[in-house]
C-alpha cells in the first residue's frame, strides 16, 4: 500500500479498521491496545494511547503498520496529548498539559530515558476551560483554549513564566463551534472553526506580527485532516484532494467519507479520484465514528 494516502484508523476491542480511499481493510490489534483505549494523539505514523482497562492502566505509542510498540510511563489522565518526533528518533519527547483550577501541569519524557517533569502555571484571571490540541511549534507547544483562545507554553524558559496568551478567539466565535489547531508547513499556524452542526467552515492564519486571527478562503494546493485526536496540514497528493477539509464522518447513505470543500463551500463525498455529485450543505445526512479514531499517515518506521 502506498504511502500517499491518509488512513483513517478506528478501534474496537479486536480489530482495527483501516479505510483508504478508497480500500478498507482490517488487522488484528496487539493484546496491549484491547480494552477501554482512548487514542491520544497522532503522528509521524505513530499513535499515542491510553489503555484504561488494564490494571496499571498503560500508555504506550504504536505503528500500526509495523505493529511496533514502545510502552511510557502512565502519568495520569492528562487532557491532552503530544509527541514531538517519531518514537524511534533519540529526541522524541512527549507532553502531557492538564487544566485543573489555577494550574496545569505539563509533562514532559525524552527518549534517553528522562522521567515526567512537572511545572505549574498561574494562570491569574484566564483559566482555560480546557486545553485541547497542542503542537510543538518552534520548542514551544501552543495549545487551544475551549473558546479558541491561543495559548503558548515555552519549554526552554526556565526562569519567570513560562505560559502566555498569543491570540484570542477570532472575533464572533460562538461558543458551541469546535476550534482545531493545525500547523501547516514549519512556520504557520492555521485554526478551523466548525458550527455545532456544520453549517459553517471558516479557517485562520495566525499573524504572529499583530496576534490576530485572520480569515483565509482557501488553502492552495494543501488539504487539512481533522479529528478529536489530531489535526494536520499537508500537500494534496492529487489535484482532486486539493483545499478541502476531511473530517472524520460517513455520509449515511454511501459509507464514504465526507469533506468539505473551500472551493464550493459545501460538503462532498470522496471515490478514489472522483468526486461524488452530490453535496450538501452540513452534517445532517452523516455519522460520526464512536469508537476511538483517528488520522494517520502511514509509517514503516
Amino acid at each position: 500500500m502506498p504511502s500517499v494516502y491518509i488512513c483513517y484508523v478506528f478501534h474496537n476491542c479486536n480489530t482495527q479498521q483501516k479505510v483508504f480511499f478508497p480500500f478498507k481493510y482490517y488487522m488484528k490489534t496487539p493484546q496491549e491496545l484491547i480494552g477501554n483505549v482512548k487514542i491520544r494523539c497522532s503522528r509521524y505514523g505513530w499513535l499515542l494511547v491510553y489503555n484504561l482497562s488494564h490494571e496499571p492502566e498503560s500508555m504506550l505509542l504504536f505503528n500500526p503498520f509495523t505493529n511496533d510498540i514502545r510502552k511510557l510511563q502512565f502519568m495520569g489522565y492528562v487532557r491532552s496529548n503530544c509527541f514531538s518526533a517519531p518514537p524511534t528518533s533519540w529526541d522524541c519527547m512527549v507532553v502531557g498539559l492538564v487544566a485543573d483550577g489555577m494550574c496545569a501541569v505539563f509533562g514532559q519524557l525524552v527518549n534517553s530515558g528522562l522521567d515526567w517533569g512537572l511545572r505549574f502555571v498561574d494562570f491569574g484571571e484566564v483559566v482555560p476551560r480546557s486545553i485541547s490540541f497542542p503542537t510543538l511549534y518552534d520548542k514551544d507547544v501552543y495549545a487551544l483554549e475551549a473558546g479558541g483562545r491561543l495559548d503558548v507554553y515555552r519549554l526552554m524558559e526556565i526562569e519567570g513564566s513560562f505560559w502566555e496568551v498569543v491570540a484570542e478567539a477570532p472575533r464572533g466565535c460562538p461558543s458551541e463551534a469546535q476550534c482545531y489547531l493545525v500547523k501547516c508547513d514549519e512556520h504557520r499556524l492555521l485554526l478551523v472553526r466548525v458550527d455545532e452542526y456544520g453549517e459553517s467552515v471558516e479557517v485562520f492564519k495566525l499573524n504572529e506580527t499583530t496576534r490576530e486571527w485572520e480569515k483565509i478562503d482557501g488553502l492552495g494546493r494543501r488539504m487539512i485532516y481533522i479529528c478529536g485526536a489530531t489535526c494536520f496540514c499537508m500537500e494534496a497528493k492529487t489535484p482532486e484532494m486539493e483545499n478541502k477539509i476531511y473530517f472524520p464522518q460517513l455520509h449515511s447513505k454511501n459509507g464514504k467519507m465526507v469533506f468539505y470543500s473551500l472551493e464550493t463551500s459545501r460538503y462532498h463525498t470522496f471515490d478514489g479520484r472522483m468526486v461524488d455529485e452530490e453535496s450538501f450543505e452540513d452534517f445532517l445526512g452523516t455519522k460520526y465514528i464512536l469508537n476511538p479514531h483517528a488520522w494517520i499517515e502511514p509509517s514503516w518506521c
